[in-house]
């Protein structure tokens, strides 16, 4: 099992926690991002739930990207469809139409990153958490729809350095630059600061919630399938290719990649 759905009843009504869980990275593939599309399509219909957390018990790892075992294995004609996912991942997160938020309290690199991005409100752990877009550092441009998001998310004097740098935050870092919206100290406070989110979005009429959040949202999703295919025309690139490649090698190994 992939990921862990527990309940957790609140005031306003229930909420659903969806703890990752896909390995010892909390890593990402094409089929474990299509389970968590589908868990998150079934609670979509579902009434009598009212919110998500996305967390992770992993005490090292909210989610540490695309799992690079996973791409060296995958044949090259299939390679565009694996990468791929992440984007229409962060897709299917951003048109989720009721509460999301994320829990971070480990390492969100890369493809953890962009699930963290794609949430209503973000909380993360003060200490050993770092959260960063990593995807420039293994080679890859970063797709548009994410690049979109954080335009309107991070303050504006640091968005090449989000991008273009694949800087990676500690949690007072985050929230200073407004990539995250609340920071604690403990987990303890952190849980509280997230059920009290939860608590406050909840009292908000779902209707009124879903389509304000379609309105924020709307410039992205409108371009989506467009953007999507800024994606898969990297993969066209045996440079992009390549890269990738020798940075999952590098990343297996434990070795610092070398990228042209």
């Amino acid at each position: 099992m992939n990921y862990l759905r527990e309940p957790i009843q609140l005031k306003n009504g229930r909420a659903e926690c969806i703890k990752i869980q896909t390995n010892d990275q909390n890593s990402l593939t094409r089929e474990n991002m299509i389970e968590l599309e589908n868990i998150l399509a079934e609670i979509d219909k579902d009434d009598n739930i009212r919110a998500v957390l996305l967390n992770s018990d992993n005490p090292k790892f909210f989610s540490n990207g695309i799992d690079a075992e996973n791409i060296l294995n995958t044949p090259r004609e299939k390679l565009t469809a694996e990468m791929g996912q992440i984007v229409i991942l962060f897709g299917k997160l951003l048109s989720f139409g009721k509460p999301l938020l994320a829990e971070v309290t480990g390492y969100a690199m890369g493809g953890g990153a962009v699930m963290t991005l794609a949430c209503d409100f973000k909380f993360m752990l003060e200490g050993k958490a770092r959260i960063a877009f990593t995807e420039v550092l293994v080679g890859l441009p970063l797709p548009i729809s994410f690049i979109d998001k954080l335009k309107i998310t991070v303050k504006s004097e640091y968005l090449n350095e989000v991008c273009l740098l694949g800087t990676a935050y500690k949690a007072g870092e985050a929230k200073e630059i407004s990539l995250i919206n609340e920071t604690a100290e403990n987990k303890e406070d952190l849980r509280k600061l997230v059920l009290k989110k939860l608590d406050e979005v909840m009292a908000i009429a779902p209707s009124a919630y879903r389509r304000t959040k379609a309105a924020i949202n709307k410039e992205i999703n409108d371009k989506f399938e467009t953007q999507l295919e800024f994606t898969k025309s990297s993969f066209e690139d045996p440079k992009v290719v390549a890269n990738l490649l020798e940075a999952m090698s590098a990343l297996k190994e434990k070795r610092r990649p070398k990228l042209t």
